[in-house]
């Protein structure tokens, strides 16, 4: 190959990696966050249906929340305090992830309401979430109600 001909390959592969990097997230990426926002949904569910088994599961043996009122809450505490929660249906919106390899950041709020009557409550929440043994578990938690 002639020195023009291999500087134009070369330049040609470069564009291709700049207009890849330039398109914006890779499939990998985009599947990535989409079991990172499955992953939120299936915390929701379990706490919606009192589900220890799913919670379990999904929370890693270091979880920590640090709850509206900023009390922290291991993994223990939240499965032993799962049967006394109220029933509360839970509204997840405005979610955003953000990946930095094997660690999610999940930003978002919630609107909980109660199944009987009774006031909602509306949260901002964070969740960090790391790749674990094949799955997204989560790591760290910490709520803070709208409007304090």
């Amino acid at each position: 190959m002639s020195g023009s001909a291999g500087k134009r390959e070369t330049a040609a592969v470069a564009a291709g990696v700049i207009a890849a990097a330039l398109c914006g997230p890779s499939h990998a990426q985009l599947r990535a966050k989409a079991d990172v926002i499955q992953a939120e949904r299936t915390w929701v569910a379990a706490l919606e249906q009192r589900d220890a088994a799913s919670l379990e599961r999904l929370l890693a043996a270091d979880f920590i929340d640090t709850d509206w009122r900023g009390r922290l809450h291991a993994k223990a505490e939240v499965l032993q305090g799962l049967a006394e929660r109220p029933r509360r249906k839970i509204e997840l919106s405005a979610l955003a992830v953000s990946l930095y390899g094997d660690i999610a950041i999940v930003r978002g709020r919630s609107v909980t309401r109660p199944i009987a009557d009774g006031p909602s409550t509306r949260v901002r929440f964070t969740d960090v979430f790391a790749w674990r043994a094949g799955a997204w578990r989560a790591v760290s938690a910490q709520e803070t109600l709208e409007g304090t």
